[in-house]
């Protein structure tokens, strides 16, 4: 794919966002699957668009397809629990409360897939209201991709600080 964003044969249709996936076959379906414990594999429809680096990644929801929370807020707060919020040394943290008009995500309409760009951390933005959401990734994908992520574990299994030589 950045191949053809970077080749002479750029097409003029490469300078917009590209939404790729849309036959639900995307290769990250099983595991996004597996891992949050869902029955059915969610809609997923990234988006690809003609910049360096930056990926937000958004997956929409209804409330009533989860157990355990009946509020936007909620589904912050589970996030914020279990991954903590932003405290400058965090990989993956959720982003301000949703519900929280001064320093929440309420506080931003739009949301920019270079936002974390330079950075080695991912924001999980929690946006909508209490009956559909969406819950979006917002990290670089060339730092918290698979780079930031191999130092993340090499710093893990050798027992050095987790964040050791990434750039939060």
């Amino acid at each position: 794919m950045i191949a053809q964003y970077e080749g002479p044969e750029k097409g003029e249709l490469l300078c917009s966002p590209g939404i790729y996936g849309v036959t639900q076959g995307h290769k990250h379906l099983p595991e996004m699957q597996k891992i949050c414990g869902l029955a059915h594999p969610p809609v997923f429809s990234p988006i690809v668009d003609d910049y360096y680096k930056g990926m937000a990644t958004t997956v929409p929801l209804h409330i009533s397809q989860l157990t355990g929370v009946s509020t936007l807020h909620q589904v912050w707060q589970v996030l914020a629990d279990h991954y903590g919020t932003y405290n400058g040394r965090r990989v993956v943290y959720a982003a301000g409360d949703p519900t929280d008009p001064e320093g929440g995500t309420a506080a931003s309409s739009k949301f920019y897939g270079a936002a974390m760009a330079g950075r080695d951390s991912l924001a999980l933005l929690v946006a909508g209201n209490d009956e559909q959401f969406t819950v979006t990734a917002l990290f670089d994908n060339l730092g918290k991709g698979a780079s930031g992520a191999a130092v993340q574990n090499m710093n893990l299994m050798l027992g050095f600080e987790e964040t050791r030589g990434l750039d939060l």
